[in-house]
């Protein structure tokens, strides 16, 4: 799989593709754990379970099956990406979309971006989420964290790395 399409707005009505052009390096899982913060505040295998769960419960709507292997099923890898944006008018589009708060939000990560790293957005293939329940068969990327950062890039014309949780054995090149 080298490119996956994501909804950029709530109600989902607007996507991209996000081509995955290169691994720029992998992380060692201990110290993803150790220094990756959900929402800039939260850290730990407990905050990033819940957010894997979210996946089960929003999107999948069926039960995570904890899998006491889980982290050593894994591999973390930060890659390089290309936007593809087909809309024109991205910014006014996204402004209709989304609320009024979670707008500024964007509009602040899109000014702070060019000051600062905010960190990557994080991702997690469907071969992982199988290993805990889910029931995927097509290849495909879901977004754990990040979003917002996602969008500020986009409106930044950007392209973003991401931090992608895959299962040991992938073939993600």
């Amino acid at each position: 799989m080298n490119k996956f399409n994501q909804y950029i707005t709530p109600d989902k009505t607007v996507s991209i593709d996000i081509e995955l052009k290169s691994i720029i390096k992998k992380i060692a899982v201990s110290e993803f754990i150790k220094n990756y913060k959900i929402s800039n505040l939260w850290r730990g295998k407990f905050f990033i379970k819940k957010i894997i769960n979210k996946v089960f419960k929003y999107q999948l709507s069926t039960s995570m099956k904890w899998n006491q292997n889980f982290w050593d099923s894994i591999t973390i890898r930060l890659i390089k990406t290309k936007l593809i944006i087909e809309e024109q008018n991205i910014d006014t589009i996204i402004k209709q979309k989304t609320t009024k708060k979670r707008f500024q939000d964007i509009k602040r990560y899109q000014k702070l971006m060019t000051k600062i790293n905010l960190g990557e957005p994080l991702y997690i293939t469907n071969k992982v989420l199988n290993i805990i329940g889910a029931d995927i068969e097509d290849d495909k990327i879901f977004i754990l964290d990040g979003s917002r950062r996602l969008v500020a890039n986009i409106l930044n014309n950007t392209n973003p790395n991401i931090i992608l949780i895959d299962l040991k054995d992938s073939n993600i090149e």
